[in-house]
């Protein structure tokens, strides 16, 4: 379990109010977990370069309407994709609102 601090913007203010956010341990996603040497082979790379453009496609959706894909969406490409979780960063941090974060390097839902 985690506790990070989250910045209301609401009025301009500079309040800080603490937020619990818990690890999902559990793989909600709907890719098989592999290997490290599964995941960087040829095949693998090609594969995932085949369905970047969609995932992009939907997380560009998503930054321009303020809609959250939802998490098993995020987390699935988060890690399928180390190319993306750059833009996802990017979206999570520009939504607080979907409780979604980074901590340590993993994709986490924030709960109250």
């Amino acid at each position: 379990m985690y506790f990070i601090a989250a910045r209301s913007a609401i009025s301009g203010e500079n309040q800080v109010s603490s937020v619990e956010v818990k690890a999902d341990q559990e793989n909600e996603s709907s890719a098989p977990s592999v290997s490290q040497a599964e995941k960087w082979s040829h095949e693998a790379i090609v594969a995932r370069s085949k369905i970047r453009p969609v995932r992009r496609e939907k997380l560009n959706r998503a930054a321009n309407s303020g809609e959250n894909p939802g998490f098993d969406f995020l987390q699935e490409c988060w890690n399928d994709d180390p190319a993306l979780q750059i833009v996802i960063k990017k979206l999570v941090a520009k939504f607080p609102q979907w409780r979604v974060a980074v901590v340590h390097g993993a994709l986490v839902k924030c709960n109250e």
